[in-house]
């Protein structure tokens, strides 16, 4: 077999476009990251408000989201995509757990997720994106985690509720 220069180089060149194109995340660049605040507000770059993360709890006056059932507490988080950067992601305790949620933008869409533990009470983890839903479950002490790739136009929606 007889391997020319110019398949060693080319060889080489796709291995290095290949190891160091997916090493940045897709969030990298701080101009397109957004912040979570202590209240809630999830903030763009440019200090815009994009979104909100909220809490309720059974009897607040709130009808929990139908993909929930009837939690006694949740939380969600919902990012207008009008206005979206890259990505927007946070953890925030929650209900006596904590609660990561968000999403970024990847080569195949709007990668949108939630992650809930809680130490003491069974819970879910909620997403929806577009038509798109997601969930899991999970016992005290260990991590549930929900997540649905969906088109980057598509609102994600996060979630986590309590079993009590």
């Amino acid at each position: 077999m007889r391997i020319s220069g110019r398949s060693i180089v080319l060889g080489f060149a796709s291995v290095a476009l290949a190891a160091f194109s997916f090493a940045t995340p897709a969030a990298a660049d701080a101009s397109q990251a957004a912040t979570v605040t202590a209240n809630g507000t999830v903030v763009a770059a440019d200090g815009s408000k994009i979104g909100q993360v909220t809490f309720h709890k059974r009897g607040d006056g709130t009808k929990p989201p139908a993909e929930l059932g009837n939690p006694s507490k949740w939380g969600a988080m919902v990012i207008n995509t009008g206005n979206s950067p890259a990505a927007a992601q946070g953890c925030i305790g929650a209900s006596g757990g904590n609660w990561c949620y968000g999403y970024n933008l990847t080569t195949d869409g709007k990668y949108c997720y939630s992650n809930y533990y809680h130490g003491t009470k069974f819970h879910h983890s909620t997403v929806k994106i577009g038509s798109q839903e997601g969930s899991g479950y999970a016992a005290p002490g260990k991590t549930s985690y929900a997540n649905r790739t969906g088109g980057g136009a598509f609102t994600c929606q996060s979630f986590y509720s309590l079993d009590e």
